[in-house]
């Protein structure tokens, strides 16, 4: 990694299945919100198609359609667009309290942080390198996000943290990675970037300017 750091001035680093596995905890998580949508339309009298999981299922494929061409789509959106799908008559309070409830589950289950890039992240700023986050954000909030890494401990580790929720743009969109090349003046290739996509992160970052590195990891069951 040595020969990689010659002249990089920032190292950001994506969140999800990179910093933190996700695998395990998005499958819990999921579990979670699929009764919570259930609860939520039994508590108001809803009537709803049981297969709430291919709904959710959907929804997800339809965003993560959208996510590759570069655009954010706001996660209470998001929660709007799954209510509606199982009952036309949802309202924005019933929308406003799923998200609620949605936020309080994400703050419940703790992602495993990958304790390999932690000891890489002191070293790092053990030599002034600054390190920053990018990344996108889903149905986790900006807000919960940011909330996580507080509460793992991370959150101070990072001198300027980017989520596509705060920026309006997300991956792989070449304007995100040129945020922080603007705010720090530097060169695209004085930044390096370390995630675990191709898309969302190696292509895209090289696209720019950027120099990689990729994140391997074990293939889990999601």
């Amino acid at each position: 990694m040595n020969c990689i750091m010659n002249d990089i001035k920032i190292v950001s680093f994506d969140l999800w299945n990179t910093l933190f596995d996700d695998s395990s905890y998005i499958q819990e998580l999921d579990e979670k919100r699929i009764k919570a949508c259930d609860d939520m339309l039994n508590k108001y009298n809803l009537s709803h198609q049981d297969n709430l999981k291919k709904v959710f299922q959907d929804e997800r494929i339809n965003f993560q359609e959208m996510e590759k061409k570069g655009k954010y789509l706001n996660y209470k959106t998001r929660i709007k667009s799954i209510l509606l799908k199982v009952n036309e008559n949802v309202n924005d309070k019933i929308v406003e309290e799923l998200c609620l409830a949605y936020k309080q589950l994400s703050l419940t289950y703790i992602p495993t942080v990958n304790q390999r890039l932690i000891t890489v992240i002191m070293k790092l700023r053990a030599k002034s390198v600054p390190c920053i986050i990018l990344s996108n954000t889903g149905l986790i909030s900006a807000e919960v996000t940011r909330k996580l890494l507080k509460c793992i401990g991370l959150y101070n580790l990072f001198e300027h943290i980017y989520l596509s929720e705060e920026v309006g743009i997300c991956k792989p969109n070449k304007d995100f990675f040129e945020l922080p090349i603007k705010k720090y003046s530097i060169f695209p290739h004085q930044m390096l970037h370390i995630g675990d996509s191709d898309f969302f992160d190696i292509d895209a970052a090289q696209e720019v300017g950027c120099r990689t590195i990729k994140m391997y990891k074990k293939k889990l069951k999601r």
